[in-house]
């Protein structure tokens, strides 16, 4: 850290006759520096206070003398204060409102801290509802300074808590509890976020809209700036959010101006915080003045921020007018840094419809942009130029574009495949893409009295890893200890495997508590004695783990391998035990000793539920995620297309990719685009046929699956999936429309496959590959559960065949 400089921008600022922005810095740079550094540099910076005015002055000096004395830092005050002008509210209401909420954050911190999914989202839900309903009226009332500073205090504490637990009593590396901090920080900001996009599509009042965005605002600038001054070893959480920004950064599209800019003090002298104010703050403010513009009918709220900050980006969409023939979202740009925005990016920007990109331009490009009348349209560049002449422009060009929906012409036909731009291998970075799997949930709750072990099957990427580890605990609260032996969203995900892995490899003997230690190390919070969920996703790795070590090494297999069953044994009987997978008998090893094996239930794990007739449910949802309101389709669409891929959340996007491709080959115009039934009954005609599925890049992750798995070396490593994919591929081929044959056929349709060695009974794959989601059946048929899987299987030619 590079003290001398950091007090140079400091003194400079404070020359240009600023005040807050430099009395925010320095506060950063005393609450960085250690103890004894502060006693050295005490001479320099003492000077530096004196230049603030007395009411700054006295609050930096009390703030050095409590560093200095080593006494605890507290969240500072100056930053609670309004962001908003205090308006309406009575104090007392204000003061009961904070309260309340206070008393209900105090619970969650002793009883039921980071419990995000249920605790805290009942809690801050419940009390959101309450400050909009008295403040919304007056959208800059005195409660949204109650919830900041309510949600800051306590994000500081329960992070500092957590952090000290990690490193304390876990022994956890710094590395690893911060990593665990910065998800907490995620799964926290995710609250105020799913709040805001359930009741952002129903708010069309402009005091509803300010009033909304100014509680998210309140929410998500106390969460970061009570994360930002926890102290992490020598660095604090105000270092960390510039080096994370790529986990949080999408909350800066739902932000008020005057919010993001506090957010910029919060990562100062970063080039996030440069990016911010050169670029952000303009792109906000122009929507925001939009916003505030007195019309009746349309007030443009953002409903879709996406962030990258390997690409210097911030994509944020707002609603069409509802007069407007299309529903379609109207997406602007902001580019944190001159050198992403090359003319490349910017042309193709135009091309699928941006409404307004606001970006410092390189010579070059800006002399591009001039020569190019329809970049020149939506183009801002913010480089050396007046910030109000900067918001002016961008006011226009978003404006011109939101005023052009409300023609009747036919617009432009659809030329950018919007499918493609659903994150399905980080869907935990978008919160707006996510779909509460109450599925899921219910289905974990129906156990939430009974111990046992549970087996979870169904096909690959069928949302199993996501959907479980969003859980976090139960109603009847049980503690959720999701782990996997794969990738988990968290190194600490793997924690559980990478023990089993470590006791293997140095073949000592398995310490009798060694599933209760290693899942109580493994809980997100402390157990204090409550039952515990453990889920395993993945699980074949680990049992087939086992299976090879024990094989290669008898001494493992009984000092390792079986007290480990034994121990899963012993755990299931107070606890849950749920493995998750695809395979059904993966658990099947050491069958002459496995105690674990018959205690294992297997149920059904649910793809996404659809209601018939209606764009509500889990799948709805998820087409509305996929296409982003930009595409309208009614419920004869969403039913044919569940028809074909039965809710497999990955092969739905990869269909839809390439129904929208299809869509852009018809020239179908933009606007006003509504796909019905007969829409998806052409495209399955046209585009999900043997010849498209071979070579359809979409479907390349199942291709080679399948092709893999009906290999020799497909028998060799896993009979069973062989057998499944080889029925998949008899039925898939056998010409009838819904992919189905007489029950009584299964048999002689086993018979024709060209398997290397015998196979299982037909009675066995017919009940595993249903509860996987891979055939359905009735006393009279069966059938592909997943169409397109189905035809993928008829449609790639095997090694065997």
């Amino acid at each position: 850290m590079d003290i001398e400089a950091r007090l140079t921008q400091i003194e400079a600022r404070l020359a240009r006759g600023q005040a807050e922005q430099p009395e925010a810095m320095l506060r950063r740079l005393i609450g960085q520096m250690g103890q004894q550094s502060l006693i050295e540099w005490r001479p320099t910076l003492e000077p530096v206070i004196e230049r603030f005015f007395p009411k700054r002055r006295r609050g930096l000096q009390e703030l050095l003398d409590a560093r200095i004395s080593g006494r605890p830092i507290q969240v500072r005050e100056r930053a609670l204060a309004p962001a908003y002008p205090e308006a309406a509210l009575p104090r007392d209401q204000a003061r009961d409102l904070e309260k309340q909420l206070r008393d209900d954050l105090r619970e969650l911190s002793e009883r039921h801290i980071f419990q995000w999914a249920t605790s805290y989202r009942d809690c801050l839900f419940r009390h959101f509802e309450l400050f909009l309903e008295q403040n919304g009226s007056t959208p800059d009332a005195q409660g949204w300074v109650a919830v900041r500073r309510c949600l800051s205090e306590h994000s500081h504490e329960i992070f500092s808590k957590g952090y000290g637990h990690e490193r304390h009593v876990k022994e956890a590396t710094h590395y690893d509890a911060v990593q665990k901090s910065i998800s907490g920080l995620v799964r926290f900001l995710d609250l105020p976020l799913d709040f805001y996009s359930v009741r952002a599509t129903n708010a069309y009042a402009q005091n509803d809209v300010l009033a909304l965005r100014s509680l998210f605002s309140a929410a998500a600038m106390g969460i970061l700036e009570g994360y930002g001054a926890v102290r992490f070893a020598d660095e604090t959480g105000h270092s960390l959010l510039p080096r994370f920004s790529r986990r949080w950064g999408h909350n800066l599209a739902f932000l008020t101006p005057e919010a993001a800019s506090e957010v910029a003090e919060l990562v100062e002298s970063s080039p996030l915080a440069d990016g911010i104010e050169r670029s952000v703050i303009p792109l906000l403010r122009s929507i925001d003045r939009l916003i505030r513009k007195e019309r009746e009918d349309y007030f443009p709220i953002p409903l879709l921020g996406r962030f990258s900050w390997q690409d210097r980006l911030l994509e944020i969409s707002v609603r069409a007018p509802r007069s407007a023939a299309s529903r379609r979202v109207i997406e602007t740009r902001a580019y944190l840094e001159g050198e992403r925005a090359f003319s490349t990016v910017l042309t193709e920007a135009r091309a699928r419809n941006v409404a307004l990109i606001v970006a410092p331009l390189r010579p070059h490009v800006r002399e591009f942009v001039r020569e190019q009348d329809t970049l020149a349209a939506i183009v801002v560049d913010t480089d050396d130029r007046d910030a109000r002449t900067i918001v002016e422009q961008a006011v226009t060009a978003l404006g011109r574009s939101i005023y052009s929906l409300r023609s009747r012409r036919t617009g432009p036909a659809i030329s950018h495949n919007i499918a493609r731009e659903f994150p399905l291998t980080t869907p935990r970075l978008m919160p707006f893409y996510r779909v509460e799997r109450t599925s899921v949930r219910n289905l974990l709750s129906a156990f939430d009295r009974t111990n046992g072990a549970r087996l979870w099957c169904s096909v690959r990427r069928s949302g199993k890893t996501t959907a479980c580890f969003g859980l976090d605990f139960t109603a009847a609260d049980s503690v959720i200890v999701s782990q996997t032996c794969g990738t988990g969203p968290a190194p600490s995900d793997r924690l559980f495997f990478e023990r089993v892995t470590a006791a293997i490899e140095t073949s000592s003997r398995l310490d009798a508590g060694f599933v209760e230690t290693s899942v109580s190390d493994c809980s997100p919070v402390p157990p204090d004695g409550r039952r515990k969920v453990l889920i395993i996703d993945e699980y074949e790795t680990l049992f087939g783990f086992l299976r090879a070590a024990a094989e290669r090494d008898d001494y493992v297999r009984y000092t390792v391998v079986q007290p480990l069953l034994n121990q899963f044994v012993e755990f299931a009987r107070e606890n849950l035990l749920v493995l998750l997978g695809q395979q059904p008998d993966a658990h099947f090893i050491l069958m002459d000793q496995n105690q674990l094996a018959p205690y294992v239930r297997q149920d059904p794990f649910p793809l996404f539920e659809h209601v018939a007739g209606s764009r509500a449910g889990e799948f709805g949802e998820l087409v509305g995620k996929v296409f982003t309101d930009r595409i309208d389709c009614d419920p004869g669409f969403l039913g044919s297309l569940y028809d074909e891929t039965a809710g497999h959340p990955f092969l739905t996007v990869n269909v839809l990719c390439a129904l929208v491709d299809w869509l852009i080959e018809q020239k179908r115009p933009y606007r006003g685009l509504s796909l019905r039934q007969g829409d998806f009954a052409e495209f399955r005609k046209a585009r999900l046929g043997p010849e498209h599925l071979a070579i359809t890049p979409y479907y390349d992750f199942f291709r080679q699956a399948v092709k893999e798995a009906m290999g020799r070396r497909g028998y060799d490593a896993n009979r069973w999936l062989f057998t499944v994919y080889w029925v998949l591929r008899e039925i898939g081929g056998s010409g009838t429309d819904d992919l189905s044959i007489q029950r009584d056929d299964l048999a002689d349709l086993m018979e024709r496959i060209p398997a290397p060695g015998p196979l299982q009974d037909p009675n066995d794959i017919l009940r595993t590959a249903s509860q996987a989601n891979f055939l359905q059946y009735d006393d009279d048929r069966v059938r592909v559960r997943i169409r397109t899987l189905g035809r993928l299987a008829a449609a790639v030619r095997p090694g065997l065949a």
